[in-house]
Protein backbone atom coordinates (compact mmCIF):
# COMPACT_ATOMS: atom_id res chain seq x y z
CA UNK A 1 0.00 0.00 0.00
CA UNK A 2 2.45 2.75 0.81
CA UNK A 3 4.75 1.81 -2.26
CA UNK A 4 1.49 2.54 -4.63
CA UNK A 5 0.66 5.66 -2.98
CA UNK A 6 4.34 6.70 -2.80
CA UNK A 7 3.88 5.88 -6.51
CA UNK A 8 1.20 8.02 -7.47
CA UNK A 9 2.51 10.88 -5.52
CA UNK A 10 5.54 10.97 -7.56
CA UNK A 11 3.69 10.99 -10.69
CA UNK A 12 1.48 13.96 -9.47
CA UNK A 13 4.40 15.93 -8.78
CA UNK A 14 6.07 15.37 -11.90
CA UNK A 15 2.93 16.35 -14.10
CA UNK A 16 2.74 19.73 -11.81
CA UNK A 17 2.88 23.21 -13.12
CA UNK A 18 2.27 26.34 -11.62
CA UNK A 19 4.44 28.69 -8.71
CA UNK A 20 5.22 27.05 -5.15
CA UNK A 21 2.91 28.20 -2.28
CA UNK A 22 5.39 29.03 0.69
CA UNK A 23 4.48 27.41 3.96
CA UNK A 24 5.72 27.27 7.87
CA UNK A 25 7.28 24.82 9.25
CA UNK A 26 4.33 22.03 10.57
CA UNK A 27 5.19 21.54 13.61
CA UNK A 28 7.08 24.42 15.99
CA UNK A 29 8.84 22.67 18.23
CA UNK A 30 11.46 20.94 16.06
CA UNK A 31 15.33 21.79 16.22
CA UNK A 32 15.01 24.36 13.07
CA UNK A 33 11.45 25.34 14.48
CA UNK A 34 12.68 26.45 17.37
CA UNK A 35 15.63 28.75 16.48
CA UNK A 36 13.48 30.48 13.87
CA UNK A 37 10.78 30.99 16.43
CA UNK A 38 13.30 32.37 18.51
CA UNK A 39 14.72 35.04 16.06
CA UNK A 40 11.49 35.69 14.66
CA UNK A 41 10.47 37.03 18.47
CA UNK A 42 13.45 38.75 18.94
CA UNK A 43 12.60 40.89 15.57
CA UNK A 44 15.69 39.37 14.21
CA UNK A 45 14.33 39.33 10.67
CA UNK A 46 18.02 39.24 8.73
CA UNK A 47 20.63 37.19 8.29
CA UNK A 48 22.95 40.70 9.74
CA UNK A 49 21.34 41.09 12.47
CA UNK A 50 21.13 36.76 13.27
CA UNK A 51 24.80 36.89 12.88
CA UNK A 52 25.21 39.66 15.11
CA UNK A 53 23.73 38.03 17.98
CA UNK A 54 26.39 34.77 17.76
CA UNK A 55 29.60 35.22 19.01
CA UNK A 56 32.69 35.40 16.57
CA UNK A 57 33.20 31.80 17.26
CA UNK A 58 29.82 30.42 16.99
CA UNK A 59 29.53 32.27 13.59
CA UNK A 60 33.12 31.08 12.55
CA UNK A 61 31.77 27.14 13.02
CA UNK A 62 28.51 28.11 12.27
CA UNK A 63 27.08 26.94 15.67
CA UNK A 64 23.72 28.23 16.63
CA UNK A 65 22.05 27.40 19.92
CA UNK A 66 18.72 28.11 21.14
CA UNK A 67 17.64 26.88 25.07
CA UNK A 68 14.66 26.84 26.68
CA UNK A 69 12.69 26.51 29.92
CA UNK A 70 9.36 25.14 30.48
CA UNK A 71 7.31 24.81 33.16
CA UNK A 72 3.41 23.11 34.14
CA UNK A 73 1.47 23.29 36.42
CA UNK A 74 -1.81 21.19 35.69
CA UNK A 75 -4.81 20.75 37.78
CA UNK A 76 -7.55 17.98 37.10
CA UNK A 77 -11.50 17.98 38.65
CA UNK A 78 -13.71 15.30 37.92
CA UNK A 79 -17.30 14.52 39.84
CA UNK A 80 -15.71 13.05 42.28
CA UNK A 81 -12.18 13.61 43.23
CA UNK A 82 -9.01 16.27 41.89
CA UNK A 83 -5.84 15.95 40.73
CA UNK A 84 -2.47 18.07 40.51
CA UNK A 85 0.81 17.65 39.17
CA UNK A 86 3.45 20.01 38.02
CA UNK A 87 6.95 19.45 36.14
CA UNK A 88 9.51 21.65 33.91
CA UNK A 89 11.65 21.22 30.65
CA UNK A 90 15.03 22.45 30.19
CA UNK A 91 15.77 21.73 26.90
CA UNK A 92 19.20 22.54 24.65
CA UNK A 93 18.79 22.62 20.74
CA UNK A 94 22.12 22.85 18.82
CA UNK A 95 22.08 23.03 14.82
CA UNK A 96 26.11 22.77 13.73
CA UNK A 97 26.07 24.16 9.84
CA UNK A 98 29.03 22.08 8.71
CA UNK A 99 28.72 24.21 5.10
CA UNK A 100 27.03 27.26 4.19
CA UNK A 101 23.27 27.09 4.22
CA UNK A 102 23.02 28.96 1.48
CA UNK A 103 24.44 26.69 -1.02
CA UNK A 104 22.27 24.28 -2.93
CA UNK A 105 23.40 21.09 -1.03
CA UNK A 106 23.97 22.17 2.66
CA UNK A 107 24.73 19.74 5.57
CA UNK A 108 23.75 20.24 9.20
CA UNK A 109 24.45 18.03 12.41
CA UNK A 110 21.36 18.78 14.45
CA UNK A 111 21.38 18.04 18.45
CA UNK A 112 18.43 18.37 20.89
CA UNK A 113 18.79 17.62 24.92
CA UNK A 114 16.67 18.01 27.47
CA UNK A 115 15.85 17.31 31.02
CA UNK A 116 12.16 16.46 32.29
CA UNK A 117 11.28 16.53 36.02
CA UNK A 118 8.50 16.92 37.88
CA UNK A 119 7.63 19.16 40.94
CA UNK A 120 5.22 17.20 42.66
CA UNK A 121 4.48 13.39 43.27
CA UNK A 122 2.87 13.11 39.93
CA UNK A 123 4.18 14.81 36.67
CA UNK A 124 1.70 16.06 34.16
CA UNK A 125 1.74 13.34 31.59
CA UNK A 126 0.89 11.28 34.40
CA UNK A 127 -3.05 12.51 34.78
CA UNK A 128 -4.21 10.36 32.14
CA UNK A 129 -3.36 7.34 33.92
CA UNK A 130 -5.30 8.97 36.60
CA UNK A 131 -8.04 10.07 35.19
CA UNK A 132 -8.88 7.26 33.00
CA UNK A 133 -8.64 9.39 29.63
CA UNK A 134 -7.94 7.60 26.20
CA UNK A 135 -5.06 9.80 25.57
CA UNK A 136 -2.95 12.79 27.08
CA UNK A 137 -4.43 15.95 28.30
CA UNK A 138 -0.88 17.65 27.71
CA UNK A 139 1.98 16.15 25.30
CA UNK A 140 5.64 16.06 27.01
CA UNK A 141 6.14 17.41 30.54
CA UNK A 142 7.05 13.86 32.18
CA UNK A 143 9.35 12.90 34.74
CA UNK A 144 12.14 11.18 32.24
CA UNK A 145 15.00 13.04 33.59
CA UNK A 146 17.92 13.38 31.29
CA UNK A 147 17.55 12.45 27.36
CA UNK A 148 19.18 13.02 23.77
CA UNK A 149 16.27 12.55 21.91
CA UNK A 150 17.34 14.02 18.63
CA UNK A 151 21.09 13.99 17.24
CA UNK A 152 20.60 13.32 13.35
CA UNK A 153 22.61 15.01 10.10
CA UNK A 154 20.33 16.75 7.62
CA UNK A 155 21.53 16.55 4.14
CA UNK A 156 19.93 18.97 0.99
CA UNK A 157 20.35 18.61 -2.43
CA UNK A 158 18.94 20.06 -5.54
CA UNK A 159 18.84 23.66 -4.23
CA UNK A 160 17.21 22.82 -1.38
CA UNK A 161 14.33 21.11 -2.63
CA UNK A 162 15.83 17.36 -1.67
CA UNK A 163 16.00 16.50 2.31
CA UNK A 164 17.26 13.82 3.64
CA UNK A 165 17.77 13.46 7.99
CA UNK A 166 19.37 10.11 9.25
CA UNK A 167 20.14 9.65 13.03
CA UNK A 168 18.29 9.30 16.51
CA UNK A 169 15.68 11.61 15.77
CA UNK A 170 11.52 11.77 16.92
CA UNK A 171 10.44 11.19 12.79
CA UNK A 172 6.61 13.09 12.95
CA UNK A 173 8.97 16.56 13.33
CA UNK A 174 8.19 16.41 9.20
CA UNK A 175 4.74 13.97 9.27
CA UNK A 176 1.17 14.47 10.14
CA UNK A 177 2.15 17.88 11.30
CA UNK A 178 0.14 21.44 10.61
CA UNK A 179 0.78 25.26 11.70
CA UNK A 180 -0.74 24.54 15.86
CA UNK A 181 0.82 21.62 16.61
CA UNK A 182 3.07 22.73 19.61
CA UNK A 183 2.24 21.24 23.47
CA UNK A 184 4.54 24.18 24.48
CA UNK A 185 3.61 27.21 22.05
CA UNK A 186 -0.12 26.51 21.14
CA UNK A 187 -2.53 23.63 22.15
CA UNK A 188 -1.44 21.25 24.39
CA UNK A 189 -3.42 18.35 24.44
CA UNK A 190 -2.34 15.12 22.76
CA UNK A 191 -5.40 15.25 20.51
CA UNK A 192 -3.82 18.05 19.03
CA UNK A 193 -0.33 18.16 19.81
CA UNK A 194 0.51 14.69 19.15
CA UNK A 195 -1.72 12.11 16.96
CA UNK A 196 -3.72 9.50 18.68
CA UNK A 197 -4.93 7.67 15.81
CA UNK A 198 -1.23 7.24 14.40
CA UNK A 199 1.09 4.62 15.65
CA UNK A 200 4.15 6.74 15.93
CA UNK A 201 7.37 5.91 17.26
CA UNK A 202 9.05 8.03 20.28
CA UNK A 203 12.41 8.79 19.50
CA UNK A 204 14.45 5.82 17.70
CA UNK A 205 17.21 5.36 15.08
CA UNK A 206 15.56 6.39 11.48
CA UNK A 207 15.61 7.71 7.46
CA UNK A 208 13.34 9.98 6.32
CA UNK A 209 13.25 12.26 3.21
CA UNK A 210 11.05 14.65 1.92
CA UNK A 211 10.97 16.29 -2.02
CA UNK A 212 9.37 19.93 -2.31
CA UNK A 213 8.55 20.25 -5.77
CA UNK A 214 8.38 23.76 -7.23
CA UNK A 215 4.84 23.57 -8.03
CA UNK A 216 3.49 23.24 -4.40
CA UNK A 217 3.82 19.35 -3.81
CA UNK A 218 5.83 17.71 -1.32
CA UNK A 219 6.63 13.80 -0.84
CA UNK A 220 7.97 12.71 2.83
CA UNK A 221 8.93 8.87 3.05
CA UNK A 222 10.23 7.97 6.47
CA UNK A 223 11.06 4.08 8.82
CA UNK A 224 12.23 4.43 11.94
CA UNK A 225 13.26 1.37 14.28
CA UNK A 226 10.39 1.13 16.44
CA UNK A 227 10.81 0.68 20.80
CA UNK A 228 8.01 2.42 21.96
CA UNK A 229 5.05 4.91 21.53
CA UNK A 230 5.47 8.87 20.69
CA UNK A 231 2.19 9.11 23.49
CA UNK A 232 4.72 7.60 26.26
CA UNK A 233 7.45 10.26 24.70
CA UNK A 234 9.91 7.59 25.18
CA UNK A 235 13.27 8.49 23.79
CA UNK A 236 15.95 5.22 24.38
CA UNK A 237 18.46 4.43 22.12
CA UNK A 238 18.10 0.82 21.68
CA UNK A 239 19.73 -1.16 18.46
CA UNK A 240 18.38 -4.55 18.71
CA UNK A 241 14.47 -3.66 17.74
CA UNK A 242 13.29 -6.18 14.78
CA UNK A 243 10.36 -3.67 14.51
CA UNK A 244 9.93 -1.14 11.87
CA UNK A 245 7.56 1.88 11.46
CA UNK A 246 6.87 3.32 7.96
CA UNK A 247 5.17 5.87 6.44
CA UNK A 248 4.52 7.80 3.11
CA UNK A 249 3.10 11.36 3.14
CA UNK A 250 1.84 13.43 0.13
CA UNK A 251 1.37 17.21 0.90
CA UNK A 252 0.15 19.93 -1.52
CA UNK A 253 0.28 24.12 -0.47
CA UNK A 254 -2.36 25.91 -2.67
CA UNK A 255 -4.01 28.83 -2.98
CA UNK A 256 -7.42 28.56 -1.24
CA UNK A 257 -10.41 30.68 -0.78
CA UNK A 258 -9.89 34.45 -1.31
CA UNK A 259 -6.56 33.70 -2.37
CA UNK A 260 -5.26 32.43 1.28
CA UNK A 261 -2.74 29.94 1.87
CA UNK A 262 -4.17 26.84 2.18
CA UNK A 263 -2.52 23.05 2.46
CA UNK A 264 -3.82 19.47 2.10
CA UNK A 265 -1.97 16.12 3.41
CA UNK A 266 -2.12 12.58 3.32
CA UNK A 267 -0.26 10.49 5.23
CA UNK A 268 -0.17 6.01 5.00
CA UNK A 269 1.22 4.77 7.51
CA UNK A 270 2.31 0.95 9.02
CA UNK A 271 4.01 -1.07 11.92
CA UNK A 272 5.21 -3.88 12.92
CA UNK A 273 4.79 -5.84 16.43
CA UNK A 274 7.32 -7.04 18.57
CA UNK A 275 6.36 -9.32 21.69
CA UNK A 276 9.54 -8.97 23.38
CA UNK A 277 9.05 -5.27 23.16
CA UNK A 278 4.89 -5.39 24.01
CA UNK A 279 4.42 -3.52 20.17
CA UNK A 280 1.23 -4.12 18.76
CA UNK A 281 0.91 -4.08 14.98
CA UNK A 282 -1.31 -1.31 13.38
CA UNK A 283 -1.47 0.33 9.75
CA UNK A 284 -3.95 3.68 9.18
CA UNK A 285 -4.18 6.86 7.31
CA UNK A 286 -4.76 10.17 8.32
CA UNK A 287 -5.96 13.57 6.30
CA UNK A 288 -5.11 16.72 7.30
CA UNK A 289 -6.71 20.41 5.82
CA UNK A 290 -5.34 23.71 6.91
CA UNK A 291 -5.90 27.05 6.03
CA UNK A 292 -4.98 30.94 6.72
CA UNK A 293 -8.68 33.16 6.78
CA UNK A 294 -6.32 36.39 7.20
CA UNK A 295 -2.64 36.68 7.99
CA UNK A 296 -3.26 36.36 11.53
CA UNK A 297 -5.87 33.55 11.49
CA UNK A 298 -5.00 30.04 10.82
CA UNK A 299 -6.88 26.63 11.27
CA UNK A 300 -6.87 22.85 10.60
CA UNK A 301 -9.10 19.92 10.13
CA UNK A 302 -7.89 16.17 10.92
CA UNK A 303 -9.69 12.68 10.30
CA UNK A 304 -7.77 9.77 10.83
CA UNK A 305 -8.55 5.83 10.97
CA UNK A 306 -6.43 3.04 12.30
CA UNK A 307 -6.55 -0.75 12.65
CA UNK A 308 -5.17 -2.99 15.38
CA UNK A 309 -3.39 -1.79 18.40
CA UNK A 310 -0.45 0.49 17.56
CA UNK A 311 -2.71 3.88 18.11
CA UNK A 312 -5.73 4.52 20.71
CA UNK A 313 -8.34 5.18 18.51
CA UNK A 314 -10.00 4.22 15.18
CA UNK A 315 -11.34 7.06 14.21
CA UNK A 316 -10.30 9.97 15.14
CA UNK A 317 -11.12 14.07 14.41
CA UNK A 318 -9.81 17.40 15.12
CA UNK A 319 -10.58 20.84 14.53
CA UNK A 320 -8.66 23.89 16.00
CA UNK A 321 -8.59 27.70 14.85
CA UNK A 322 -6.29 30.38 16.54
CA UNK A 323 -5.76 34.29 16.06
CA UNK A 324 -2.61 35.98 16.27
CA UNK A 325 -2.93 39.16 18.71
CA UNK A 326 -0.41 41.46 17.86
CA UNK A 327 2.93 40.11 16.83
CA UNK A 328 3.73 37.11 19.23
CA UNK A 329 0.12 36.40 21.44
CA UNK A 330 -2.11 34.09 20.33
CA UNK A 331 -5.35 33.05 21.22
CA UNK A 332 -7.03 29.52 20.46
CA UNK A 333 -9.51 27.09 20.61
CA UNK A 334 -9.87 23.68 19.24
CA UNK A 335 -12.74 20.07 19.92
CA UNK A 336 -11.85 16.74 18.75
CA UNK A 337 -13.23 13.92 19.70
CA UNK A 338 -12.21 9.77 18.96
CA UNK A 339 -13.14 6.11 19.40
CA UNK A 340 -11.05 3.95 21.57
CA UNK A 341 -9.20 0.95 20.03
CA UNK A 342 -10.50 -1.37 22.19
CA UNK A 343 -14.04 -0.95 22.02
CA UNK A 344 -16.56 0.49 19.67
CA UNK A 345 -18.33 1.34 22.80
CA UNK A 346 -15.29 3.57 24.48
CA UNK A 347 -14.81 7.12 22.69
CA UNK A 348 -13.86 10.56 24.40
CA UNK A 349 -14.20 14.25 23.43
CA UNK A 350 -12.30 17.30 24.37
CA UNK A 351 -12.73 20.90 24.18
CA UNK A 352 -9.48 23.09 24.52
CA UNK A 353 -8.91 27.13 25.22
CA UNK A 354 -6.29 28.89 25.64
CA UNK A 355 -4.33 32.31 25.17
CA UNK A 356 -0.69 33.02 24.98
CA UNK A 357 0.75 36.07 26.24
CA UNK A 358 4.38 37.26 25.26
CA UNK A 359 6.06 39.38 28.07
CA UNK A 360 9.42 40.75 26.42
CA UNK A 361 11.74 39.31 24.25
CA UNK A 362 11.83 35.48 26.16
CA UNK A 363 8.91 34.68 28.46
CA UNK A 364 6.17 33.11 27.38
CA UNK A 365 2.88 32.66 30.09
CA UNK A 366 0.03 30.72 28.58
CA UNK A 367 -3.19 29.41 30.41
CA UNK A 368 -5.02 26.68 29.43
CA UNK A 369 -8.75 24.98 29.84
CA UNK A 370 -9.94 22.22 28.95
CA UNK A 371 -13.55 20.47 28.49
CA UNK A 372 -12.97 16.60 28.87
CA UNK A 373 -15.74 14.33 28.59
CA UNK A 374 -15.98 10.29 27.97
CA UNK A 375 -17.24 6.72 28.39
CA UNK A 376 -14.39 6.10 30.57
CA UNK A 377 -12.81 9.71 32.17
CA UNK A 378 -16.35 10.68 32.33
CA UNK A 379 -17.13 14.45 32.89
CA UNK A 380 -13.45 16.38 34.01
CA UNK A 381 -12.55 20.14 33.69
CA UNK A 382 -8.85 20.47 33.35
CA UNK A 383 -6.81 23.24 33.92
CA UNK A 384 -3.29 24.93 33.94
CA UNK A 385 -0.45 27.53 33.06
CA UNK A 386 2.85 27.15 31.12
CA UNK A 387 5.76 29.47 31.42
CA UNK A 388 8.12 29.83 28.92
CA UNK A 389 11.41 31.08 28.22
CA UNK A 390 13.60 30.74 25.72
CA UNK A 391 17.23 32.23 25.13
Amino acid sequence: MLAIFASLALHLMVRAEGEVIAHDKRNEDGIAAAIAIRDDHHLLNSREQRKARRTEWMDALGLDLVLSYDSLALGALGSDDGWGAASGDATMNLRWQINSDTSKAPLSLNLRARHRHAYSDLAPSELRSETGSLWGHVDGFTDAGFQVPEIFLEDKFFDQRLTLRYGQMTIDDLLDGHQLRSAKRSFMNQAFASSPAVGFPGSDLGLVTRWQSRHGWDLTLAASNLTGSNLRESAEWKLDSGALFQAAQLGYDFKGPRGRASRVQLLAWRSDASSELDLQPGRGFSLTLEHDWSPQIRSFFRYAWSDGDAAVTTHFAALGIARDLRKTDRLGVAVAGGQSNKSKDAWEGVVELFYRRQIGKSLLITPDVQFVTGSDAGALVVAGVRVGLTF
